[in-house]
């Protein structure tokens, strides 16, 4: 049996009828839901930050409505560096662990309101290690905004999660729930990464992207896209990675 993830993040939502570096998200984010949506039917979407970038409780609003407009699936959200929780919190944003068959998706806090770099101090990580200890399934799923490896890029590394290794080898040692992988957003690419043989795996954004491996902040050439996962129930995760044709709806495996 497997569980079926749809992974969406780095969104960038303005209020409607506005647009951002020349695109409206709002409109790239119903066309990655749309063609997500026309391939498979998910158990859960997870939406891993910069999920708005201005306009507050009514663009929070905005987005849930997207969803649900098109997916009845339990959604968990997990608040970005662009995000304020305060808002997010007013807005009602599920934040609280789901449960998918034998697998929890835990959601990981990495944002200060208003500024980029990553903050998981000895608080948050105290926290969420309870969090991941409460849960009763046999398998859980790490889902948090920034990268926990470094993807080469100077001016997006500077601001990943510190000392990310100490984290994850925490997890390694947890017996239940087992550690089976780790996604986030924040790097507006792809990212397919493993540590110590679990997977970790960064989406694009729904919105635009970045330059792999830029030096500065660069604009790339790819599509807004979307990470399926598919968790099965010996621990194991498969997953592709999806993106929006210029000319219409299509995906391509990567």
């Amino acid at each position: 049996m497997q569980q079926t993830l749809l992974h969406i993040t780095d969104c960038h939502l303005v209020p409607l009828g506005e647009a951002l570096q020349g695109i409206d998200t709002n409109a790239t984010l119903n066309q990655v839901l749309t063609q997500a949506l026309s391939e498979q039917t998910p158990d859960a979407i997870i939406a891993t930050g910069d999920l708005v970038h201005a306009g507050g409780v009514t663009v929070y609003r905005q987005f849930m409505l997207a969803l649900e407009s098109v997916s009845d699936a339990p959604v968990l959200c997990t608040p970005g560096n662009h995000d304020f929780l305060a808002p997010m919190v007013e807005a009602e944003l599920p934040m609280s662990p789901l449960q998918v068959g034998p697998w929890s998706i835990v959601g990981l806090d990495s944002h200060e309101d208003d500024k980029p770099k990553a903050l998981v101090d000895d608080e948050g990580r105290r926290e969420f290690a309870s969090l991941w200890q409460q849960q009763q399934t046999q398998f859980a799923l790490l889902a948090t905004h920034h990268p926990l490896v470094s993807i080469g890029a100077p001016w997006l590394d500077k601001d990943r999660i510190e000392e990310p290794e100490a984290l994850l080898d925490s997890l390694m040692e947890q017996q239940s729930p087992r550690f089976g992988g780790a996604i986030f957003g924040h790097a507006h690419q792809e990212i397919n990464a493993h540590y110590r043989g679990v997977p970790l795996l960064g989406a694009p954004s729904t919105a635009f992207q970045f330059a792999p491996r830029s030096e500065t902040f660069t604009m790339g050439s790819k599509t807004p896209g979307y990470r399926w996962l598919s968790l099965y129930d010996d621990g194991s995760v498969v997953s592709h990675v999806h993106w929006l044709s210029n000319t219409q709806l299509q995906s391509s495996l990567t």
